[in-house]
């Protein structure tokens, strides 16, 4: 049953945890705050929202999936091979504009506020395989050089993820959870930026789309010390993922020689760049992170509970559990899971990545009343140690009384789907077939368990069947999960109990 939460007139106090983020929709002029437009007579987009025009002078865009193999449930799940372009290249030149006018209505005829080529393919994981898809683009001079821009406000760089809200029929969930990430992560953490806007592919409509910053070690992005040529030692940034991207990235860690990596999984250094990945440098880094696992893996954690504090960023990692623990976000330690380690710090956990599926927009039903990631990765070792046990539960009960506070969630939202206003319509007269389960694929829809089949349910009822219920779905399960953890945040202890690991502490 869904449970309609009302909030009227709530203004919450204290709730950015220090930390400066720009909200596009509440800097930005609404529908309602520019008025009538007086200058288009209909029959054109006319949209309070940026505009990106990209044009592929008529090739396919590369990226598409063209085979499956079988995943652990028995689904095609795992992308294997992809298309390319004619000549055998992974992504092709597009050109890219931008109509942005602050304060006033935006049309596709407008002359552009910046623009440029760019190389252009489709991204992601199992998203490749919807209808409507994530982009990557680079920003390029004519030369192919990099051409770094201040893309819709954000600071300068040439690389950015266009995600395209499909599979998540509320549209916000990147940008809600990306914007209140960054207060839990706290100052310091790069948390990526992003920004709505309607895309338009060739000349046609595409519906809204999100811009997001890459994570990409940068001056304004995931900030490290640079690598200096012919060292040994370096800063990095690593991602654990379902697939290796890039098989000459990939290193071999503790957790995959004993087994502990979800099936498939690999860990690739993502920096430095793969022509300065040396063996030595590869070493070290594989090195870097099997210390910690052994460490975690090992008798000794208990012996000695807070060992592992000489080499994680502790705080990071607290802040970072909680948040994916509350979102039940079931792609942790499977797919997008980022590190990063300055070679003068500590490992640091983070940047976070892709929130579609967070909040029971997964595949299959995802609890709401259950630890979801107390098991999972390195998270099921730090939870046996007392100390770090006692700073998520002190830190969960803080971020409730100001960045996760319940009706601050709920009135983020609605402020949201207010401003975004008549282009969620113009999204769903495009997409919303998609409301029809039987019309997307597997991949792209909640799909009843046998269970669940067993009691009655069917995908149908599963899947929202318009934006209103969606959003309801996604409302009703962040008040559910949180007033759950409110209640069972302390039960954490008993993975740090002396009983559950007693013959391992006998002497």
């Amino acid at each position: 049953m869904l449970v309609t939460v009302l909030v009227v007139g709530v203004v919450y106090v204290g709730a950015s945890d220090e930390v400066s983020r720009y909200h596009q929709h509440r800097e930005q002029a609404s529908e309602a705050d520019l008025g009538e437009c007086h200058t288009c007579t209909g029959g054109v987009l006319c949209t309070h929202l940026p505009i990106l025009i990209v044009d592929t002078f008529g090739a396919e865009i590369p990226g598409r999936p063209l085979a499956f193999g079988t995943g652990r449930y028995g689904d095609l799940e795992t992308l294997s091979t992809f298309h390319t372009a004619p000549g055998g290249e992974t992504e092709i030149e597009v050109s890219v504009s931008v109509i942005e006018s602050p304060g006033n209505w935006n049309h596709p005829g407008d002359v552009p506020a910046l623009e440029s080529l760019a190389m252009m393919r489709l991204r992601g994981n199992s998203s490749r395989m919807f209808d409507k898809p994530n982009y990557r683009i680079n920003l390029v001079h004519p030369d192919r050089e990099d051409n770094p821009l201040p893309l819709l406000g954000m600071e300068p760089h040439s690389e950015w993820a266009l995600h395209g809200p499909f599979l998540d029929k509320t549209l916000m969930r990147n940008y809600v959870w990306m914007n209140l990430a960054a207060e839990v992560m706290g100052p310091g953490h790069f948390v990526p930026n992003v920004r709505f806007f309607e895309l338009i592919l060739n000349g046609e409509y595409q519906g809204l789309y999100v811009l997001m910053e890459t994570v990409r070690v940068s001056q304004h992005r995931v900030g490290l010390t640079r690598y200096r040529e012919g060292l040994p030692v370096t800063s990095y940034l690593a991602r654990l993922d379902t697939q290796s991207h890039v098989p000459e990235r990939k290193v071999n860690i503790f957790a995959f020689y004993t087994y502990r990596l979800e099936g498939g999984n690999t860990l690739e250094i993502l920096y430095p760049g793969l022509a300065r990945q040396s063996d030595e440098i590869r070493d070290y880094v594989a090195r870097s992170v099997s210390i910690v696992e052994r460490l975690l893996y090992s008798p000794e954690i208990l012996w000695d509970s807070r060992a592992y504090e000489q080499y994680l960023d502790v705080d990071s990692f607290v802040n970072f559990y909680i948040l994916n623990e509350f979102l039940a976000n079931n792609d942790m330690w499977s797919s997008s899971t980022y590190f990063h380690k300055d070679v003068r710090g500590r490992l640091v956990a983070g940047p976070v990545w892709d929130f579609n599926n967070v909040m029971d927009n997964f595949m299959r039903t995802i609890p709401v009343d259950s630890f979801i990631l107390s098991h999972r990765g390195w998270f099921g070792r730090l939870l046996i140690c007392p100390h770090f046990n006692e700073r998520v539960i002190r830190r969960w009960n803080e971020l409730r009384r100001g960045v996760l506070a319940e009706e601050r969630l709920i009135g983020y939202m609605q402020e949201v789907e207010d401003w975004l206003g008549n282009a969620i319509d113009r999204n769903f007269e495009v997409w919303g077939y998609s409301f029809d389960p039987m019309q997307v694929s597997t991949l792209a829809r909640r799909r009843a368990t046998h269970a669940e089949r067993a009691m009655g349910l069917t995908d149908f009822d599963l899947n929202p069947s318009s934006f209103e219920q969606a959003q309801e779905q996604a409302r009703t399960y962040m008040v559910e999960r949180g007033r759950f953890m409110d209640r069972y945040i302390e039960t954490l202890r008993q993975f740090s109990h002396p009983s559950r690991h007693a013959l391992w502490i006998l002497p």
